[in-house]
C-alpha cells in the first residue's frame, strides 16, 4: 500500500519534466524589430501609428492594457509590464527576448525604442525586470 503514493508522485514528476521540455523546444531567441502597439486598440481598432500613440495608445499603456511590436504585419504581445512603454507607442523598437510562435508571445529581455539612427533603452519594470 505504501508504494502506490511513491508511483503517482514518481509519474507525475516525469510528466512535470516532460511538459516543461516541450515548452522550452517551442520558445527561441529572437530579435525584432518593428512599431510598439497598444494591443487593445490593435485588436478591436486595427490602430497603429505615432499620432495614435501620443494620445490613446500612451493611455491604453500607461493603464496596464498589454504591448505588442508589430513585425512585418504580424502582431507580438510582449510579456512585461506595459507601463515603462506607454511613451513609445508609435515608434519603431527593438526587442530581444524568447518568442513562442505558437501563442505569438514574446517575453523581453531587452526593449530599445529608436532615436534618429541610434537605439536607447527602455528601463523594463516588473517582476523579472529590475
Amino acid at each position: 500500500m505504501r508504494r502506490f503514493p511513491v508511483v503517482v508522485v514518481s509519474a507525475l514528476a516525469v510528466l512535470g519534466t516532460m511538459n516543461l521540455s516541450l515548452f522550452a523546444a517551442a520558445v527561441t531567441k529572437v530579435t525584432v524589430r518593428g512599431e510598439l502597439l497598444d494591443m487593445a486598440c490593435y485588436t478591436t481598432k486595427n490602430m497603429t501609428g505615432r499620432q495614435h500613440g501620443k494620445t490613446c495608445g500612451k493611455a491604453c499603456l500607461a493603464s496596464g492594457l498589454p504591448a505588442g511590436v508589430l513585425v512585418h504585419g504580424q502582431a507580438w504581445t510582449l510579456l512585461t509590464n506595459p507601463k515603462p512603454l506607454a511613451r513609445y507607442v508609435g515608434r519603431q523598437v527593438k526587442v530581444i527576448g524568447k518568442e513562442d510562435a505558437k501563442d505569438k508571445v514574446i517575453f523581453p529581455a531587452k526593449i530599445f525604442w529608436k532615436m534618429g539612427a541610434m537605439w536607447m533603452p527602455v528601463k523594463l519594470r516588473d517582476f523579472l525586470h529590475h
